[in-house]
């Protein structure tokens, strides 16, 4: 399917819009503290200077994952997104406990887990970085409700209500797909968006979506809370 290509029910596919400059220079800069880490790991020199180094690279790792998950929206619900998250996390919190709970002899530990989170980070983030799959969009006024009944098959729906954060998604084996509003000048959009690369094409079986569903001028508009 085509960029720009008309579907049913008023439908059209378009590019995912992402830039990972910010990203990758923000992963750039954290490999160098990350290195004398791991200088420091290897020849014991400089022990003051450990814990703020790791601290440094941590802050420097959370920065470039919060700005590409920022980017993708739904990319948190992938598994591999989830992994970086956890062991990003571990790391931090050990960091937390070597500072707190002054166990400053177990700082290798810590270390281990932060240089342990930067390949599965490198894997996250160029995952990504090639979801290249076309997006789809559907004009959509955000009084109207989205019919969800009518529209998914086994979805995960998080709100009816038109929003920029994610209403709805699914799993389809290891690929998440997700549905959440989008502007573009004055016009919104519904935007349905498969995080994974072109070259993985679904049945609208598979998808769980009746796109000629979703037409807005038969749907009922619902009054304000």
């Amino acid at each position: 399917m085509s960029v720009g290509e008309k579907m049913p029910g008023g439908w059209h596919t378009a590019a995912p819009k992402a830039n990972f400059t910010v990203t990758l220079f923000l992963f750039a800069w954290a490999l160098l503290p990350i290195g004398f880490m791991g200088m420091m790991l290897l020849f014991h020199k400089f022990e003051t200077f450990r814990l703020p180094i790791m601290a440094l690279s941590d802050a420097l790792l959370v920065l470039t994952l919060a700005s590409a998950i920022s980017q993708r929206k739904g990319s948190f619900y992938d598994a591999k997104i989830q992994l970086s998250v956890f062991l990003l996390g571990i790391s931090i919190l050990l960091l937390i406990l070597l500072y707190v709970a002054d166990l400053r002899q177990w700082w290798w530990i810590a270390y281990a887990f932060c240089i342990g989170s930067v390949p599965y980070l490198f894997i996250s983030l160029n995952a990504m970085a090639g979801w290249d799959h076309d997006v789809h969009q559907l004009p959509w006024d955000a009084k109207m409700m989205v019919p969800v009944d009518a529209c998914f098959s086994d979805w995960n729906v998080v709100s009816t209500r038109w929003s920029t954060s994610i209403m709805a998604w699914k799993k389809i084996g290891l690929i998440t797909g997700v549905l959440y509003g989008g502007k573009q000048e004055d016009e919104l959009h519904l935007n349905l968006e498969l995080l994974t690369t072109k070259d993985h094409v679904f049945s609208d079986e598979e998808l769980g979506v009746h796109w000629s569903h979703f037409n807005p001028q038969n749907t009922p508009i619902q009054s304000e809370e």
